[in-house]
């Protein structure tokens, strides 16, 4: 699926490009085809203009002025030519770039150099006189404005050429990073997952073999064991479930956070619980509040991932020898909020969105892809929300789960509805 989806953003992006290209060339046509018009028509005004003075001398004075200083001066901003009809000799010019200080032969051989490549863009215009007897021809190019506009679409070409180029560069750079901060933090997750109960087991085998003399402790102990090695088996299944479509059941919310707390109290430094040996001084109290009988659609193990990650995460932002871990249940409408405040150092606010990125870390451990799983947990598989109500540093940081509320009666305690449900 994912393969699909970088070939999709590819193909958008050379849609993107193309379809940048046609419009803009098809709109630079028309504003070229506009401005050929209006020339021709002024080159016909221009001719026109001419005619009248050749043919009506009592008004010769006037059309002169009009064209010196109207059509000429203000209005044709492309190069002219007029010649004579006999010999086709320049008798005036506009708008031309030749060299003043040639001499008159090489300027009037450039001149009609020009007049070949302006009648190769457009028909001279004939000055006639009573449309039978030819005065004299006007030849005309293009404005430069017209030339610019003609080399446009080139240009065009080029930058979206550089900008699918930049943007296909970009994106696979991007993607290739983002895998590689999700491989580390992959492998950094699996040991921060693993390390609790890894660490606990090896406690216990050290409190074993101190209590070998004492059956009912090894006993209990054994069975402590046996809880830590259920919990591997569980990151296995954890893991193996990211990637495709979790069930979800009605379950109480209050529960599955009792049971991740309890797990926690037994193996971290606890103000209620004994801790393990050299952590005496470190005291941290969990506690949960709110409501006890809210219940949401939820996949239990990915959600117990999301709390013991949180959990985790909280712990690790707690560095004085003392604080608290608050789990707060309650319910708004359709929705079940569930917020996880810590009396840690608090997030900078530069770093409030950078914490869910996969591969984002402040630390040794965590925050590596810990919460970005989480945010994916909640708000891909279970359509919820998960991000930070609030911190200050130095105070703490409350993280803020929002779920959808199931809605039915009769719930057995394995979670199956005895009615149908309204999320």
């Amino acid at each position: 699926m994912k393969s699909y989806g970088s070939a999709n953003i590819k193909i958008a992006l050379l849609v993107t490009g193309v379809v940048i290209i046609i419009a803009t060339l098809i709109y630079t046509q028309v504003l070229v085809s506009d401005i050929l018009e209006r020339e021709r028509e002024i080159a016909n005004l221009y001719a026109k203009a001419i005619e009248y003075i050749a043919t009506d001398e009592s008004q010769s004075g006037e059309y002169n002025f009009v064209l010196s200083n109207v059509v000429s001066s203000n209005t044709i901003n492309f190069p002219i030519i007029v010649t004579d009809a006999k010999s086709k000799e320049p008798t005036f010019t506009k708008n031309l770039e030749i060299d003043s200080t040639l001499p008159r032969a090489k300027q009037v051989e450039l001149i009609k150099e020009l007049i070949e490549e302006m009648d190769g863009i457009n028909p001279p215009i004939k000055v006639t006189f009573q449309d039978s007897i030819v005065l004299s021809y006007v030849h005309y190019g293009q404005s430069k404005i017209v030339d610019r506009l003609k080399q446009l679409p080139i240009i065009q070409f080029a930058v979206a050429g550089i900008f699918i180029f930049l943007g296909y560069f970009g994106f696979n750079y991007i993607k290739r990073t983002e895998q590689s901060n999700i491989w580390v933090g992959l492998s950094k997750e699996t040991a921060h997952q693993l390390g609790t109960p890894l660490s606990s087991l090896m406690g216990w085998n050290e409190l074993i073999k101190s209590a070998a003399g004492d059956p009912a402790k090894v006993t209990g102990l054994a069975n402590e064991m046996s809880n830590d090695i259920e919990r591997l088996s569980k990151i296995a299944t954890r893991f193996s479930k990211i990637g495709s479509k979790p069930d979800l059941k009605p379950e109480n919310i209050h529960e599955i956070i009792e049971k991740v707390v309890k797990y926690f109290e037994i193996r971290i430094p606890s103000i209620s619980k004994g801790t393990f040996e050299g952590h005496s001084k470190k005291k941290i109290d969990l506690e949960i509040k709110g409501l006890t009988t809210s219940t949401a659609l939820v996949n239990r193990e990915l959600f117990e991932w999301v709390i013991e990650n949180l959990t985790k995460n909280a712990l690790d932002a707690i560095e004085n020898m003392a604080g608290s871990i608050t789990f707060d249940i309650e319910e708004k409408g359709s929705h079940i909020f569930i917020d996880v405040t810590d009396t840690g150092k608090g997030i900078d606010l530069r770093f409030k969105k950078d914490i869910f990125r996969p591969g984002y870390s402040t630390k040794l451990r965590g925050w590596g892809l810990g919460l970005s799983l989480s945010k994916r947990i909640i708000e891909t598989y279970h359509k919820g929300k998960l991000f930070v109500k609030e911190s200050e540093p130095g105070k703490g940081t409350t993280f803020r789960i929002r779920l959808d509320k199931s809605r039915q009666t009769g719930i057995d305690p394995g979670g199956t509805p005895s009615s149908a449900q309204n999320v």
